[in-house]
């Protein structure tokens, strides 16, 4: 059974709690940038971020060889695949709470973790992805209709949490002697390019924004999200288990929720307390430990 440390506890709420708050967040920034810019400037600011990390601890920038094929489909999946997917899927639905959708992410995780990485699916691990996505479900009851009308954006914001599952299990084959910061370099330079790409072939919008809001929305991805979160996450996929990592990340749409309601003026219903209720508990079984068996 694996134990928690101290590091991971507060990396994981640091990061649930930015995550969480980032979706209304990109809402703004989406207001006025185009998608493919908006993503653009993050993916940039997130490679420079580890790049001068790096060079200043003096950590390697070597990938051995026999990692470049996998370091090429994690890009692709954790960068170009997730960043693009979500970005576009979010700029076509009216409700940030639609975001939502691309935390399908734990039961691909839970699903591919098994033929991919041998990991045990233990019945306590199915009755927290079980209990965990009927939480998922219940936010979403109210956004049916605009789904509907958004096809498009509803399946890209579940390619999004598809694609992000699949870079997950795979980040899991690097062996542990190379650093994390050094992929996240890897990462962003070769699944930047597309994003970058499609910026400058299909972006005839702004490069900057002008309102505060939407100013804020791009600076809180800049710094927080690029420059902290992608780190913090990636320590934590490689240290737990895939299973653990996608069912834990449940949380972070119980706070994009909140934040919905501070930011958006979304105002609850009864479905988003037992939600919450349902989602917080699959969190706890994966996450406290078992009571040792009496003897």
């Amino acid at each position: 059974m694996f134990i928690l440390s101290r590091r991971e506890v507060g990396l994981f709420a640091v990061v649930v709690l930015l995550w969480g708050m980032n979706w209304p967040i990109m809402k703004m920034a989406l207001a006025e940038l185009d998608f493919w810019v908006f993503r653009t400037w993050c993916v940039v600011a997130g490679f420079m971020w580890f790049l001068a990390y790096n060079l200043k601890t003096k950590t390697s920038l070597m990938i051995p060889r026999e990692h470049w094929g996998l370091m090429f489909v994690c890009a692709m999946c954790n960068v170009a695949g997730w960043n693009i997917f979500s970005a576009w899927g979010l700029s076509m639905l009216p409700s940030g709470r639609a975001g939502i959708l691309a935390y399908t992410m734990p039961l691909w995780v839970v699903l591919l973790s098994r033929p991919l990485l041998g990991e045990a699916l233990t019945p306590r691990r199915i009755t927290a992805i079980a209990l965990g996505m009927s939480g998922v479900s219940l936010l979403l009851i109210d956004e049916f209709t605009a789904l509907k009308a958004a096809p498009i954006g509803a399946l890209l914001m579940i390619a999004s949490g598809f694609v992000w599952a699949f870079g997950i299990v795979l980040t899991k084959r690097f062996p542990k002697s190379i650093p994390t910061s050094t992929l996240m370099i890897w990462s962003f330079a070769l699944g930047g390019w597309p994003i970058l790409l499609g910026a400058l072939l299909t972006s005839h919008s702004t490069w900057l924004p002008t309102a505060p809001s939407a100013w804020f929305g791009l600076l809180f991805n800049v710094f927080a999200i690029f420059g902290f979160c992608w780190f913090a996450w990636n320590e934590l996929v490689r240290a737990l288990p895939a299973q653990v990592t996608g069912i834990s990340s449940l949380l972070v749409p119980i706070v994009g929720f909140v934040s919905g309601m501070v930011l958006l003026g979304e105002l609850p219903r009864t479905f988003d307390y037992v939600a919450l209720l349902a989602i917080v508990g699959a969190v706890a079984m994966v996450l406290m430990p078992k009571r040792a068996t009496q003897q």
